[in-house]
């Protein structure tokens, strides 16, 4: 099982309190990251806080490119792979993200994952008011597809014309290092599910979803002519480890985390803390040994909870040298 954990790059304001990571203290994570043997590293790919955030007046809150920061990271490390997690492809122009991609794998030595998935609704209407009554899910089935003509190796000029994404003779070098790139999606609903089967791209399902999406991607590889033995299944969650549950959930539940989780994902607390790797480090390890036996290949630690930049460095900590090796062992 490989085992991922998120940077800190756009977070501030709804997933931790503001003034919570810079440059600095990114880089110091990347680096800690490897040191502790994650797999990989993902960035996240908010741009504009929106009101409906609710982050305070007066606040400031600072995110970070996502291609960027991850071309940083690749300077700072040398083996832990970089994972573009998820790419907002809505609000992305593809030749320009191509290049990015391109660019950032080849600077890494072949270190990049590209994650794609929707985003957040009120974001993308703020992005693109022009746009705001279109389908997100015509606009990520268009730009993948311009993506994977713009990516693949050759160099003859390329040329899309769809619906709402339009190019004529683009020819991009240098290509990727990687043949293929390794891609993932985002699969909070069936329809990314039926895109993961058609691509060969593997799904990303959280935790507490992982029967039902399971059982939806099933048709859509059927109908696709795939196996599931083709595809890395990997499961997210949010982590905080604790003393004992009772700790581990009030901590998490006053978080600035919480509130995002109530308010965007619609959860009650007792489906936040049933739905996350949210208690002692024993209660962790036996949720994450009976992914490793049904067979899931790789998980994500996507939000390590905590309101405090350093001790989001102690739970990373924890997580890699406590529960790590024996789900390894198990």
């Amino acid at each position: 099982m490989k085992f991922d954990i998120c940077l800190p790059n756009a977070v501030e304001g709804f997933l931790a309190p503001t003034n919570f990571a810079g440059p600095e203290e990114i880089r110091r994570f990347a680096i800690e990251a490897e040191r502790l043997g994650y797999h990989a590293l993902w960035g996240f790919d908010f741009v504009n806080p929106t009101p409906d955030m609710q982050i305070a007046h007066g606040e400031v809150a600072n995110w970070y490119e996502l291609m960027t920061t991850l071309a940083y990271v690749a300077g700072v490390t040398q083996r832990i792979r970089l994972v573009a997690g998820v790419v907002v492809l809505p609000n992305r122009e593809p030749i320009i993200l191509a290049k990015q991609i391109a660019t950032v794998d080849q600077f890494s030595g072949g270190r990049l994952d590209l994650g794609i998935g929707l985003g957040l609704r009120p974001e993308f209407k703020t992005m693109q008011p022009r746009m705001s009554g279109v389908y997100r899910g015509e606009l990520v089935d268009e730009k993948l597809e311009a993506l994977q003509l713009l990516l693949r190796a050759g160099s003859s000029p390329v040329s899309y014309s769809g619906k709402h994404v339009a190019f004529k003779d683009i020819n991009l070098n240098p290509k990727p290092l990687q043949n293929p790139l390794p891609m993932l999606t985002a699969a909070e609903t069936a329809a990314p599910l039926k895109r993961a089967a058609r691509w060969g791209i593997n799904p990303i399902i959280h935790m507490g979803s992982l029967d039902e999406r399971l059982a939806q991607f099933e048709p859509a590889l059927e109908e696709a002519g795939r196996s599931i033995d083709e595809f890395e299944i990997v499961v997210w969650a949010d982590l905080r480890v604790d003393s004992d549950q009772k700790t581990a959930a009030e901590r998490y539940l006053s978080s600035v985390m919480a509130q995002f989780a109530k308010q965007f994902r619609q959860q009650e607390d007792e489906a936040i803390i049933r739905r996350n790797w949210i208690g002692t480090v024993e209660e962790i390890v036996e949720q994450l040994v009976a992914l490793k036996r049904r067979g899931v290949d790789r998980i994500v630690v996507m939000h390590t909870v905590n309101d405090d930049f350093e001790e989001m460095l102690d739970q990373t900590q924890l997580f890699a040298e406590e529960i790590m090796p024996q789900v390894e062992n198990a």
